[in-house]
């Protein structure tokens, strides 16, 4: 399966086909991705957040992911509803990630560490499926 992924509005930060949007249909373009991301967030003390699609899908899923230094969440919605990645239940409030210069927040319990957020991607890639290995639970509210 192939992404396509949102995290900069500037066209020459694309990687691949679409504009803006980056094109990921595999695990070395994921971790480009990832490494894009935190190398063009060096200075930033709010971690960033990517929106994805299935290339070519118009509407749903929509994913949602929180790429920081070692740490993120991953946010997925569908036919059935929302899900957040299920980190430390006894974290409490907010945290706050920019997507394209906007806060974007997410419940601070949803938090895990980066390497899963990647996992997931991997397995959302490779199955065109949610990860059974990094599970969401439902968004409550």
């Amino acid at each position: 399966m192939a992404l396509e992924v949102w995290f900069d509005q500037v066209p020459e930060n694309d990687f691949g086909t679409g504009d803006p949007a980056i094109i990921v249909d595999d695990l070395t373009g994921l971790d480009n991705l990832i490494e894009h991301i935190l190398t063009a967030t060096t200075d930033r003390q709010i971690p960033s957040v990517v929106q994805a699609n299935l290339l070519g899908a118009d509407g749903l899923p929509i994913i949602e992911a929180g790429i920081g230094r070692g740490r993120g969440f991953i946010s997925y919605t569908d036919h059935n509803g929302g899900f957040y990645s299920i980190g430390d239940p006894s974290r409490s409030g907010d945290a706050v990630y920019d997507y394209m210069g906007n806060e974007h927040v997410v419940p601070a319990s949803a938090e895990i560490p980066l390497s899963e957020v990647r996992q997931w991607l991997a397995e959302f890639i490779a199955t065109g499926g949610p990860s059974a290995a990094v599970p969401l639970a439902p968004e409550v509210g």
